[in-house]
């Protein structure tokens, strides 16, 4: 449908915008006990409290902050190393890319969510152990395609005449290579960042966070099962979320996927 990435942006938009101006929304410190455990919203506690008495609505916007903002960045680091992985094996073959081949081949066979949950179970938990962990443990899934589309684009006119004409490999990597390639690049990139988020989100559910009093939408899903019955509200909210979230961002790499095969064929 046409308006689903506009649904999905919109989305999209709005849990960014609420997390940017967490501190501005939200009315109580999401660390801090205001009132009784499990009371219902009023109008102090707009969508009521948790187990321990601490708003709900402060901590899912400070969650979103903080679920978002190292989603973000753990894309970042898999796409930065999958992407100078996958060029530098293309620009540098013979043994380098044999290498590279057989090492993402055998990260691959493990599967990225397990990888990041041996990374985090080797350097201890902490927020930025599981930020890392996710980092790291995406990285092949996505050097791999961007080898591919890197050795597509290195076997074009365009690059053999750079080649004929004296450019070096890192003048070809970023005049001819990667400014024919960012298309592609973003469409993965999206597509992983929907990957980066449930992994953070799985890890943080799992606990491995560190910090159980922290304010997160993976953590606040784990808490708030314990309390199904009572007060469903804390596990449909941030379950709620975390579902869109991924959806929206799947949608919105599907639509900039099929947008790029549109004028490639065009």
């Amino acid at each position: 449908m046409r308006w689903t990435p506009w649904i999905s942006l919109a989305w999209l938009v709005a849990m960014i915008l609420i997390s940017i101006f967490a501190p501005l929304l939200a009315q109580h410190d999401p660390y801090m006990p205001i009132t009784q455990p499990l009371a219902d919203p009023a109008p102090e506690t707009p969508l009521g409290a948790d187990a321990l008495g601490r708003d709900l609505w402060s901590r899912f916007v400070f969650g979103g902050r903080i679920s978002l903002s190292t989603s973000f960045a753990a894309a970042l680091i898999a796409v930065l190393l999958g992407t100078t992985v996958g060029l530098v094996s293309v620009l540098w073959e013979t043994h380098f890319d044999r290498l590279m081949l057989w090492a993402t081949n055998t990260a691959l066979a493990i599967p990225g969510l397990l990888l990041a949950m041996l990374l985090v179970t080797v350097m201890g938990p902490g927020m930025d152990v599981v930020l890392l962990a996710v980092g790291l443990g995406g990285a092949p899934a996505f050097a791999q395609p961007a080898r591919i589309m890197f050795r597509q684009l290195a076997s074009r006119e365009f690059v053999t005449a750079a080649r004929a004409l004296g450019a070096g490999k890192l003048r070809i990597a970023f005049r001819h290579i990667l400014p024919n390639g960012r298309g592609e690049l973003i469409s993965l990139a999206t597509t992983h960042l929907a990957w980066a988020f449930m992994g953070i989100t799985t890890l943080t559910f799992l606990g491995l966070a560190g910090d159980p009093a922290l304010p997160e939408w993976g953590a606040m899903l784990n808490e708030g099962r314990k309390h199904l019955i009572e007060t469903p509200l804390l596990a449909i909210l941030p379950g709620t979320v975390i579902s869109l979230t991924i959806l929206s961002i799947h949608a919105l790499g599907d639509w900039l996927s099929r947008d790029l095969e549109a004028h490639g064929s065009a």
